[in-house]
């Protein structure tokens, strides 16, 4: 970034820390560990990379526990990044290049305690809800995050087995609904079975669903379901809806991606929710 200079003074301050060379470093060592789910999950804690998302996560400070920048990226704005309020730490290019999840690093790192959304139970109260059975595909469920977000999903249900939320490919693809949308992990049928006793509509979305998209009735106290890419969603998953519903194809196409499928089903229920 480059030092922009004002008549009250420079717009960009210096961030002056002991630099982080050795991998032994706890800092480091912390870091490189959330690369890995099992590493995620025995902290508590996930990485978010580059400008954009590290931005994201600050909105969010609470979150926030430490800063990594590369020796590389030396001038930083001011506000958050060097208020002291969030501990910074600078490492060596080396160091940064074995961090990095992209070709073309910007060099900024957050690490973050996971959002806490409390108890299962308060979903309840919501009235839009999105549940994912088996979901396997990073790039596709950060992508569905990011759709549930923009059109006012109130919640995200993940069954047990699917990818890891928290993924560096999820976030990425997310770009900050993982920190902005309530997800619930490991979520079993008998729990969606829990919530359809509270007054959910379920909706579970199939290629042989007996009712088309653009008939159905998506405006209510609604659960939908979308499975996973491969399979589909197994019998157990298709008998708990109140109906199966199609997205119309052309003859000869048997499906679509599930993360397009889903952005599909979203919008109608957010045109139909919003009278549009």
């Amino acid at each position: 970034m480059h030092r922009n200079e004002s008549e009250n003074g420079p717009s960009h301050l210096q961030v002056k820390r002991k630099l982080i060379t050795s991998r032994d470093n706890p800092v480091f060592k912390l870091a490189k560990n959330l690369g890995s789910r099992k590493g995620r999950e025995k902290a508590g804690r996930f990485m978010v990379e580059g400008f954009k998302l590290v931005s994201e996560a600050l909105l969010h400070p609470e979150l926030v526990e430490t800063i990594l920048i590369s020796e590389s990226c030396c001038e930083l704005e001011p506000g958050n990044l060097v208020s002291g309020s969030i501990p910074v730490s600078i490492i060596s290019s080396e160091l940064a290049q074995i961090l990095a999840e992209t070709e073309t690093t910007q060099g900024i790192w957050a690490i973050c305690k996971r959002p806490d959304w409390g108890r299962l139970e308060s979903v309840s109260s919501a009235d839009f809800v999105l549940v994912l059975a088996g979901i396997q595909d990073p790039g596709n469920l950060g992508t569905i995050l990011r759709t549930a977000w923009a059109v006012g999903v109130q919640a995200v249900l993940l069954s047990v087995g699917g990818v890891d939320p928290f993924n560096p490919k999820v976030i990425r693809s997310a770009m900050g609904a993982t920190l902005n949308l309530p997800i619930f992990t490991g979520v079993s049928l008998s729990e969606v079975r829990n919530l359809q006793e509270q007054g959910f509509r379920v909706i579970a979305c199939d290629p042989q669903g007996e009712v088309g998209l653009f008939q159905s009735r998506l405006a209510d106290k609604l659960i939908i379901i979308m499975g996973n890419e491969g399979q589909g969603l197994s019998p157990e998953w298709k008998a708990v809806a109140h109906c199966r519903l199609n997205i119309p194809l052309q003859p000869g196409v048997d499906s679509l991606n599930v993360a397009v499928a889903c952005g599909i089903v979203l919008y109608e229920a957010y045109r139909q929710r919003h009278g549009l």
